[in-house]
């Protein structure tokens, strides 16, 4: 009896001192924190980064004292299962998905389909997420990649992996993360806005010499898994008050030519009413929006800055409508609208979904905005005229 409880203790102590004999330190495994997709000749190009964790830690001033160190690996297959296994030939070390934060497909990937495909085969590995950002870009993935931010901060403080940053300072492009994307694509009738990425410089220099910088410059407008048409985010700015609304926006009024003040313009709320005749959709919008003044140059009173806001927001969503008709690209997210509280209309009009709405059209546009604080400044006195 004695030599078995002798076993049995001898037993237990093993299993706990054996609790992390596979652990591995950080310094034995790759980290690959962003993956690009391309498509030519047949085959797909597959770009991952990786970081130096190490290189990117903060020194006690709060930033690191090199510039963090960027690999870039590219590797081809016909599926991207295949070029990923091809990749792993050369990593040298163990590869770790956790902390892939960034999914970039190019325009070729976008216009070439399969995209289900593709994102399947991503996500199927056991340590990736549905968190990630997706974006679209033009630009060649090596050099997206390579790209550093300022003052040596780490590439995870980027646009590409951190974009929530910079979209709550300039709403322009609303960023999106995979599940998101993924969600939208299968969605019946309605149009993803795939933020693209762009590399500049042409605004920032150091010591004099250009410095590269991620920008968010337009959308891919697709409906389902199919590529319709690249815009511009300064031709969609309508979509902030109907599709994008949790940020809101700075906007300039100006009369004749002449500026008159700059606005911001938060918490926007919006209806869309669809309204039939002879069995056509007509589709109402309606906005209603609080507003800070920013800038005021003239003495316009606050009656009339609310109506030359009202007009201007107005203005921007039949501009992007327009915009979108052109691409045959429902930005506003109208057929949508109609496929969720008028199906049995919808469903006529588009075969059951296997065509797009055809020119949907929009009808009045209501909008409504209330300045809630003039700021330190007061509506009541008189600015002078130049």
């Amino acid at each position: 009896m004695r030599k078995w409880l002798r076993c049995a203790w001898a037993i237990a102590v093993c299993f706990a001192i054996a609790g992390c004999w596979d652990i591995k330190s950080i310094q034995d495994v790759n980290y690959f924190t962003a993956i690009g997709i391309d498509y030519e000749n047949g085959r797909y190009q597959v770009y991952v980064q990786q970081l130096d964790f190490s290189s990117v830690a903060k020194s006690e001033t709060g930033k690191s004292d090199r510039p963090a160190n960027i690999w870039v690996g590219k590797a081809s297959g016909e599926t991207t299962t295949e070029a990923i296994i091809e990749l792993y030939q050369t990593t040298q070390q163990t590869v770790f998905w956790g902390h892939l934060n960034a999914i970039v497909l190019s325009k070729k990937a976008l216009k070439q389909g399969g995209l289900l495909g593709v994102i399947d085969s991503i996500i199927r590995f056991p340590e990736f997420r549905y968190t990630p950002w997706v974006f679209g870009t033009e630009v060649e993935l090596r050099k997206l990649f390579s790209t550093r931010p300022f003052f040596n901060l780490s590439p995870m403080n980027s646009i590409l992996q951190a974009p929530e940053k910079n979209y709550e300072q300039r709403p322009m492009v609303a960023p999106m993360r995979l599940s998101r994307f993924v969600r939208e694509i299968r969605e019946p009738g309605l149009t993803t806005l795939l933020p693209s990425l762009a590399v500049t410089s042409h605004t920032w220099t150091e010591n004099l010499k250009p410095d590269s910088q991620l920008e968010l410059n337009g959308v891919y407008a697709m409906r389902n898994t199919r590529y319709l048409k690249w815009m511009p985010a300064g031709k969609l700015l309508g979509t902030r008050w109907v599709v994008n609304r949790s940020q809101g926006a700075r906007v300039m009024l100006k009369d004749r030519g002449e500026r008159v003040a700059a606005l911001q313009l938060s918490k926007p709320k919006s209806k869309i009413r669809v309204s039939l005749h002879n069995g056509e959709p007509t589709f109402r919008v309606e906005v209603e929006a609080a507003a800070t003044i920013l800038e005021l140059w003239k003495g316009n009173t606050e009656a009339e800055l609310e109506t030359m806001a009202a007009e201007e927001v107005t203005r921007q969503i039949k501009t992007s409508h327009l915009m979108g008709q052109k691409a045959n690209a429902d930005v506003l997210g109208l057929e949508h609208h109609l496929y969720r509280f008028h199906y049995p209309v919808w469903k006529r009009l588009t075969s059951n979904g296997s065509s797009p709405l055809a020119n949907p059209v929009l009808g009045e546009i209501k909008t409504t905005v209330r300045i809630a604080h003039s700021g330190m400044y007061k509506l009541k006195r008189s600015v002078p005229e130049s």
